[in-house]
């Protein structure tokens, strides 16, 4: 296994040095704006090796007060990996001053349902909290005549937010994330979300190219695996997994979002094989299990060709992109992705410099 988001506690650097570390990275970013590339990078590549720590004593109590303290060290490395510069009171209070939005039954709806097996999430986002800053957002696009608007997931995407820090913090990498970084998302069609089922389809079908046609021949479609995209994996438990893979996502850019859910296709493949109807079970994934979905994703991505990487790293952002066709000189497919059960740290180092877009 690779050393990709390991637990600090089994072989890595003991928690309290690595949050020293990153403690210092933050610390350097903010005295050095000038070497925010170098800066970046190094933030990436520790997020990448270490992982981050656990939450400390201070952080755990904030979070089960609901985030009434500052805001914790996995959201402050959240907000400079998105580039979340500056947070506004003044415009949040006046979008709440507006009231209900238009959506408002809708996300009421969707709020019961959000994280509901979750313990830890009901005891610190309640649900007020939540039915605000979602509220907020809709008011938000409408007042700026954004084509964005709520649409189903963006509760679960906003509930993580509001589980890692606090309401306003929340709200503000919220706007970041949805606006800047999947743009094409949250949006009525959901546009961006279809582009990204096309290269989750390319990398079955090339990567294991067994497994694909035996869901071919159960009436598998892309569309299946919709919710796992839009989501950013939030519909899958546990959340504390979906932690360490938004971690990636954000050190590395949201197209992983779409390789590792890629993965957890591929690791299904031994019950997909053997189940009468596979497709079936895409309703609920395995449990996340976010150290080997994110090994198997490095290897996903390394062998993509690169127009077809630059179209993933493009498709929650470009409209109407065309999937590139990939073709090997004298044959008619596609050529397949050779997996390899041997990765290790040197396909991680040597990964980053293509990741880094």
């Amino acid at each position: 296994r690779s050393p990709a988001m390991k637990d600090t506690a089994a072989g890595g650097p003991p928690t309290d040095t690595l949050r020293a570390q990153y403690t210092l990275l933050i610390k350097q970013g903010c005295l050095h704006p000038e070497d925010y590339k170098t800066n970046i990078q190094r933030l990436r590549r520790l997020v990448l090796m270490e992982g981050l720590p656990v939450e400390d004593d201070g952080e755990l109590t904030d979070r089960q007060r609901g985030q009434v303290g500052s805001c914790s060290l996995r959201g402050k490395i959240w907000k400079i990996l998105l580039g979340v510069k500056s947070v506004d009171a003044d415009q949040y209070t006046a979008l709440l001053a507006k009231g209900p939005s238009p959506q408002y039954q809708k996300i009421r709806k969707d709020i019961d349902r959000t994280f509901m097996s979750d313990t830890a999430f009901a005891q610190s986002v309640d649900q007020d909290k939540l039915s605000r800053s979602l509220n907020a957002y809709v008011n938000f696009c409408s007042e700026k005549k954004l084509a964005h608007s709520y649409v189903q997931g963006g509760n679960t995407l906003m509930g993580t937010l509001l589980y890692v820090m606090p309401e306003l913090d929340a709200f503000a990498t919220f706007l970041t994330v949805v606006n800047e970084h999947l743009p094409l998302y949250l949006v009525p069609n959901i546009s961006g979300v279809y582009q990204g089922l096309k290269a989750l389809d390319y990398m079955l079908e090339t990567g294991d190219p067994e497994l694909y046609a035996h869901l071919r021949s159960h009436n598998y479609y892309p569309q299946l695996l919709m919710h796992s995209i839009l989501s950013l994996g939030t519909g899958t438990p546990p959340l504390s997994e979906v932690l360490h893979l938004w971690d990636f996502y954000f050190a590395f850019g949201m197209h992983m979002n779409v390789v590792c859910t890629a993965a957890q296709i591929v690791l299904m493949r031994d019950t997909l094989l053997a189940h009468p109807s596979p497709c079936s079970m895409f309703r609920s994934l395995p449990n996340l299990d976010a150290k080997v979905i994110i090994d198997l994703a490095l290897v996903l991505v390394r062998q993509l060709p690169d127009h077809v990487y630059e179209y993933l790293v493009d498709h929650a952002s470009s409209s109407d992109l065309v999937f590139p066709v990939v073709r090997e000189a004298g044959l008619g497919g596609s050529a397949p992705l050779k997996l390899n059960a041997s990765h290790g740290s040197s396909t991680l180092k040597s990964l980053l410099p293509k990741m880094q877009t």
